[in-house]
């Protein structure tokens, strides 16, 4: 267990009961990457009592340059995420309780297991997975914390994290979605095909890889886990969305407007098990993703 003094600089924030509160909170982190392990790393510094880490990959060569608890020597391929994660939080604190899924989110390991969680982070790439992990959250009324990191265009770069709680509207009806990436994240293999053909998409393009580097990660990450740390002990209303932009050193706030009519906001939000997230187990996105 943690020495008493450990979190006695956290108290002097929030007080006892906040950290009693951090303690109680099961926080699933879904994509353990280079924004994941920032959030493993700080969560376990704040004094989570429990981690589910969910992703399906292994750290790849191209991973060093940001990948938060990566020993040099730590063998690519063979080294699953979740196992570094897992790892990165036991150096921390050994007392914290860490469960590790690796496989997609489309799958019902991960679904069963961050069935379990108070709240869970969205470390991840695609549109089309942020779609699905909202769905879920809304379903399950789990406080969605939405990361994300971009370098658009030249001399662009940054990131921003959008929260999802209580009546704040969701990623959908706030228009964080690109419903394009969306579609195409659902369709089959072969509606892409078809649509390379006629329409010339190179899907390689598609697949490509934008830059990423440690710092603006960790801005992001650090971002997210204040807010993370408002909500759980009340020190303060959350913001529900901070626009950080690297290229001029600064953090915004902004107002996102919800869509009063939103599907998910009323037909699904709640509805737990009735809203069939399994539906999701069998879509092209799925089978793709358990493709060796």
């Amino acid at each position: 267990m943690p020495t008493p003094d450990r979190f006695d600089r956290n108290e002097r924030l929030f007080g006892k009961e906040g950290q009693q509160a951090v303690r109680r909170a099961h926080v699933g982190i879904v994509g353990v990457g280079g924004l994941g392990t920032h959030v493993v790393q700080q969560l376990a510094l704040l004094g989570v009592g429990a981690l589910t880490l969910v992703d399906h990959e292994d750290l790849s060569r191209s991973n060093r340059n940001r990948y938060v608890g990566a020993w040099h020597d730590d063998p690519v391929p063979g080294s699953p995420k979740v196992d570094l994660g897992r790892r990165l939080a036991g150096l921390i604190d050994p007392a914290i309780i860490v469960v590790t899924v690796r496989d997609s989110l489309l799958s019902s390991a991960a679904i069963s297991a961050l069935r379990s969680c108070d709240y869970v982070f969205g470390c991840i790439d695609s549109d089309g997975a942020r779609f699905v992990l909202n769905e879920f959250c809304l379903a399950y009324r789990k406080p969605l914390f939405d990361l994300a990191s971009d370098a658009p265009e030249p001399g662009y770069y940054g990131g921003r994290v959008a929260v999802v709680w209580g009546d704040s509207g969701c990623l959908h009806c706030r228009e964080l979605l690109d419903e394009e990436e969306v579609r195409r994240f659902l369709s089959t293999a072969e509606i892409l095909e078809n649509e390379a053909s006629v329409y010339g998409i190179d899907r390689a393009a598609l697949g490509e890889a934008g830059p990423s580097v440690v710092s603006v990660n960790g801005v992001v990450a650090s971002l997210a886990v204040t807010e993370f740390m408002a909500i759980v002990t009340g020190i303060r209303p959350p913001q529900l969305h901070l626009d950080y932009r690297g290229d001029r050193g600064t953090v915004g706030t902004r107002t996102d407007d919800r869509a009063p009519d939103c599907y998910y906001c009323t037909a699904i939000k709640g509805q737990g098990d009735a809203a069939r997230i399994d539906r999701y187990f069998q879509s092209p996105a799925a089978v793709r993703s358990a493709a060796p």
